[in-house]
């Protein structure tokens, strides 16, 4: 916590007493400060102004401007991988899924329907006192489209 020293110890230039900061806080502020080749309290002066401008950068001269650069890079490359994955006619593009998504519904009600059909059967042979026909076993999975149907 900074606070003014009282009036009786300001000196002409009213110098702050800096207290509360951490050890680690500290010493990153020491190294700082000698990187620049700077007293402490000429870092502090200096850093604390900058960051009243709204000026404060992270990293030494130029870094900030590197990692702006390269942050600026990555978010290119991101949004470069969002546009391939675009369609190129997106109406297109949904109008194929709306065709898709239909049909999987008109399957699953046809498939629904065919089970209630074969379960009113089922039921009309009951009332009449037959037996329930064996059910058919399953046909095997449709192969999939260019997928080779048989020995060559």
């Amino acid at each position: 916590m900074a606070t003014p020293p009282s009036a009786s110890k300001a000196t002409p230039d009213h110098s702050w007493t800096i207290t509360g900061a951490s050890a680690e806080t500290r010493e990153k502020v020491k190294k700082a400060a000698s990187a620049e080749g700077m007293t402490i309290r000429a870092w502090v002066d200096k850093t604390l102004n900058a960051a009243a401008d709204g000026r404060l950068r992270n990293g030494a001269k130029g870094g900030a401007q590197a990692l702006d650069s390269k942050a600026l890079a990555e978010l290119s490359d991101k949004l470069d991988d969002v546009l391939k994955r675009m369609p190129v006619d997106p109406k297109a593009a949904e109008k194929a899924l709306a065709d898709r998504t239909s049909a999987s519904i008109l399957k699953a009600v046809a498939a629904g329907l065919n089970e209630m059909h074969r379960t009113a059967k089922d039921q009309a042979r009951i009332a009449e006192g037959k037996p329930l026909k064996k059910k058919a076993k399953k046909a095997p999975a449709a192969k999939k489209p260019g997928a080779a149907s048989g020995p060559a």
